[in-house]
């Protein structure tokens, strides 16, 4: 069973699908979205997923969290982003997406199932 049935098969869960890093195509998408739809969220993901790398990256250089010599700031690399809406909310980890019914869905369950799926995954931005 590949891991969008596996985020499909969670209660709360909307759509669920995967991206390719250029953030123009998808491989595999489950859920109500159309294709305009899923073509949308997939280059938001891929150009969210940009950003918030930069800013990993960033903090990694430059913030007060961080102590000299002490090995990274714990930011890099970055796998992922949440974005927390009213009624909804979209998790990306490395190329796969799933966007959540906040009234139904367990963040930190599909969190879990997302990170232990993928913590192993390259994911380089090209």
């Amino acid at each position: 069973m590949s891991l969008v049935n596996d985020l499909m098969g969670q209660p709360g869960v909307l759509a669920a699908g995967d991206f390719a890093f250029r953030g123009d195509q998808y491989y595999q998408h489950k859920g109500n979205l159309s294709d305009a739809e899923t073509r949308l969220i997939t280059t938001l993901c891929r150009a969210n997923s940009a950003s918030v790398r930069m800013e990993g990256d960033m903090l990694s250089m430059f913030s007060r969290v961080c102590q000299p010599g002490a090995g990274g700031c714990g930011f890099e690399p970055t796998k992922g982003w949440v974005m927390h809406g009213k009624t909804r909310s979209i998790c990306v980890i490395s190329n796969v997406y799933c966007v959540l019914d906040n009234q139904q869905a367990s963040l930190t369950k599909v969190l879990r199932l997302l990170r232990e799926n993928l913590s192993k995954e390259a994911d380089t931005l090209m």
